[in-house]
């Protein structure tokens, strides 16, 4: 196994379904067999973990199927790719993203990978709450984003 350096951040690009899936392709080498992709929300100690496993070389992929429940708000991305090293902030990569999905990746100022997750609006505003404010990411204002 080659170590990894992490002079160059790990950057991930992410595809969202129009269901609320995702999928992110880490660009990394030499990982190991116990790689893995965290989403951490900002506001709690709530976490998601997802294997990284092998797609293409120097490649590796994690998918957060539309069926895993993910609270409201900001989840931020880490990877460890070796056993040596502990997680470190994804960097935003390329991003294919339906506008109108419950999960939205996006790219923070610092330039680091997060999702923000919203409850979908109902018509009728039968749940009693309102939805987040959000923007899409494919916007001109990238500096009115989110950030970390």
């Amino acid at each position: 196994m080659t170590p990894v350096s992490h002079a160059v951040p790990l950057r991930a690009d992410c595809i969202a379904d129009s269901a609320g899936g995702l999928t992110f392709d880490v660009s990394a080498t030499g990982a190991a067999d116990t790689a893995h992709l965290v989403l951490r929300h900002r506001e709690g100690p709530e976490e998601v973990t997802l294997p990284l496993a092998p797609a293409t070389k120097g490649r590796l992929r994690a998918a957060l199927p539309s069926s895993v429940s993910l609270l409201e708000g900001h989840w931020d991305a880490y990877a460890s790719v070796t056993e040596e090293e502990s997680d470190h902030r994804v960097a935003s990569g390329a991003m294919d993203v339906h506008p109108h999905a419950s999960r939205v990746p996006y790219e923070t100022r610092q330039g680091n990978l997060s999702v923000e997750c919203r409850l979908p609006a109902s018509p009728s505003g039968a749940r009693g709450t309102a939805p987040s404010a959000t923007m899409d990411p494919h916007s001109p204002a990238r500096s009115a984003l989110p950030s970390c």
